[in-house]
């Protein structure tokens, strides 16, 4: 596998699950779809997971567009 600097390394993650971290502490959880050489993210079927305690509950997106100077951590789930 050849390595390419910055978010074209994203493009093999394109249509698998990921958890995004937002800089406002809000987590979504969704399929990317499309990403751009400044991190900004489109997620399908979004779920925004909130925590209160041990317990979370999560509430429907739908397409949820991330500036990618908000995002603090993405990860594949």
């Amino acid at each position: 596998m050849n390595y390419m600097p910055g978010t074209a390394s994203l493009i093999q993650d394109i249509d698998k699950k990921h958890l995004v971290l937002l800089r406002d502490g809000r987590t979504l959880i969704g399929f990317l779809r499309s990403i751009d050489q400044f991190a900004n993210l489109v997620l399908h079927q979004t779920v925004e997971r909130i925590h209160v305690g041990k317990k979370y509950g999560d509430i429907p997106r739908g397409i949820f567009v991330v500036r990618g100077e908000n995002v603090v951590l993405l990860g594949e789930i």
